[in-house]
């Protein structure tokens, strides 16, 4: 199986690496590029499928592979190149964390 995974700066968040690169476009002939952001693409390659690997992946993303306070992420499953209806995507925000986070407290404490 192959997780690929794209991480983004939140759209609140200053980008100035992807404003760099903006000006240079302008520089460069393309007075009409408006906004360039810069992420991260990974291609991760994994052996067997277990009933909890996406869970565990996602964990991955938010634990290590980007800063869930400024950064969001999107895993993307696939078996092979051709799957496309049984794939899953999902791109998770912070609130999003912190709700998650928050169900997890609540339900030790019970």
């Amino acid at each position: 199986m192959k997780a690929k995974v794209i991480v983004m700066p939140k759209a609140a968040v200053l980008d100035p690496q992807g404003n760099a690169v903006r000006d240079a476009m302008r520089h460069l002939g393309m007075p009409e590029v408006r906004s360039v952001r810069i992420g991260k693409y990974m291609e991760i390659d994994i052996k067997g499928q277990d009933g909890e690997l996406e869970s565990r992946l996602h964990r991955l993303c938010r634990d290590l592979l980007s800063n869930p306070v400024i950064e969001d992420y999107e895993l993307r499953r696939s078996e092979g190149e051709a799957r496309t209806s049984g794939a899953r995507s999902r791109k998770v925000s912070n609130a999003q964390l912190q709700k998650s986070k928050t169900k997890r407290k609540s339900k030790k404490g019970s």
